[in-house]
């Protein structure tokens, strides 16, 4: 069998090999410039300029540049994918030859002999009547690096504001992403969201746009007979839906919308495209780094950093809504015996299992952490005693139900047995007026005496001795 290689335009490679989360300011300059050259000489200078751009960011690698009949054979490296790919270029870059209309943006001819810094400068200011763009160049280049969303995507909502005038904007997250493990940008509740019964933008619009992961612009929401059907009852004005991609994965919708008919240009509708690609490349580097630094290798769940963090923004949560919130500490009984039997292999089999058994069994808006050792924590939000103690009946029958395997050899430890767990429990604001009370009371004190009256047990603050 034969595998061809693909063969990309220079606007396709850009839009597919080069994810728009990778590029600094100077790297989204070059690769917007490929749009708006008139000459696959000047194509093809900007192609090498951009990939030697992204090996001095550490993303790529040339490997060789060979010359021959005029024109150099180059190959690069993708550092990420591995993937390697070459480019053919003309030696003198002085090709003169037309580049097609499909492939390239609307750029005054006068312009094709200035520098390519300066022209491409000059079509931001044309294109978007403000020099607003270049600033938003610079603030995503760095709050890409950033982890928090919040403060990067308040700033990119306000420079569209300044930029193309809306009178709503809103971002919403893919349904998948929502009812994934990853779901942990809690950040971007409350910011630029509008109530349900606000809801201007058909449900069917979006979900199009997600299918689709293009951009779809509806001119007047009273009057467009697409979508006559799903329009929510005395919708009007015009709304322009972006989707928010990464690497050919979309994580949802940014939507912005403003009361007057017919108000949005297509220069305005880029604009938002642009930006919702970008927003979805800070979510996808802010899922790769949480991936890095928040979770615990062994068990394969949160560890105590995302904890302490997720502990924080909880009690916060809780002091706006009024409701209540539990904490439970849960420590393996007797866990010890098992490494020193075992072996800590085993022990680590013991607690990716355990790890696995508690996200099971909390509730989908629970958060489930590995405290440090055999000791994990569960924060369950917007609870009553009696619900905390359900979950928390549920988790220590699960465990203890579970049957443990280590996939050692020795026919000992191949099924370890019985496995059961402690808990302490203590609800906030009811237990405790602080994080360190909480802390205090669910763990030195509740699970400590969970342990103290014969282990495998649930004990909350009331019931404490």
């Amino acid at each position: 069998m034969t595998i061809r290689k693909r063969q990309l335009s220079h606007t396709q490679f850009v839009r597919d090999l080069i994810p728009v989360s990778r590029l600094d300011a100077r790297g989204l300059e070059l690769c917007h410039a490929l749009t708006h050259c008139r000459f696959h000489g000047e194509l093809e200078t900007g192609m090498v300029n951009l990939l030697e751009h992204l090996c001095e960011l550490g993303y790529m690698r040339r490997i060789e540049r060979v010359e021959k009949d005029g024109r150099i054979h180059l190959k690069y490296r993708d550092l990420i994918s591995l993937d390697t790919f070459s480019l053919l270029v003309s030696a003198s870059g002085q090709d003169e030859t037309p580049v097609p209309v499909s492939q390239i943006g609307r750029t005054d001819h006068r312009q094709v002999a200035e520098p390519l810094e300066a022209r491409v400068r000059t079509e931001f200011e044309r294109r978007f009547h403000l020099s607003v763009p270049r600033t938003i160049l610079d603030v995503v280049a760095a709050s890409s690096r950033r982890i928090d969303l919040a403060g990067p995507f308040s700033y990119l909502y306000e420079l569209l504001r300044e930029t193309i005038g809306y009178d709503r904007i809103a971002l919403f997250l893919s349904s998948n992403l929502l009812n994934s493990q990853a779901n942990t940008l809690s950040e971007l509740e409350g910011i630029a969201q509008w109530a349900e019964e606000e809801q201007f933008c058909p449900k069917r619009v979006k979900q199009d746009v997600e299918d689709s992961a293009r951009l779809l612009v509806v001119a007047d929401l009273s009057k467009d007979a697409r979508f006559a059907r799903d329009v929510p009852k005395g919708a009007y004005g015009s709304i322009i839906v972006a989707p928010l991609t990464a690497e050919a994965y979309v994580y949802g919708t940014l939507e912005v919308w403003s009361r007057e008919a017919n108000v949005f240009s297509d220069d305005d509708a880029a604009l938002v495209e642009f930006v919702g690609e970008f927003a979805g490349g800070l979510i996808k580097r802010r899922l790769e780094i949480e991936e890095l630094i928040f979770m615990d290798q062994t068990a394969q769940i949160h560890n105590r950093r995302y904890f302490d963090e997720q502990l924080n923004r909880e009690m916060e949560r809780t002091k706006r809504s009024g409701d209540a919130m539990a904490l439970l500490m849960i420590d393996l009984d007797d866990f010890k015996l098992v490494n020193d039997s075992c072996g800590h292999a085993a022990g680590d089999s013991v607690l990716r299992q355990v790890g696995h058994v508690l996200t099971e069994s909390a509730r989908q808006v629970d958060i489930v952490a590995r405290y440090g050792g055999e000791e994990f924590a569960v924060i369950l939000p917007g609870v009553t005693r009696e619900t905390a103690n359900t979950v928390a009946e549920r988790i220590r029958g699960n465990v203890a139900r579970h049957a443990f395997v280590t996939g050692s050899t020795d026919a000992v430890c191949d099924g370890v047995g019985r496995v059961t767990v402690s808990i302490g429990g203590a609800l906030y604001p009811t237990d405790a007026r602080s994080k360190s009370e909480l802390m205090d009371k669910a763990d030195r004190i509740c699970l400590y005496d969970a342990k103290k009256q014969g282990k495998n047990r649930v004990i909350f603050w009331e019931e404490a001795q």
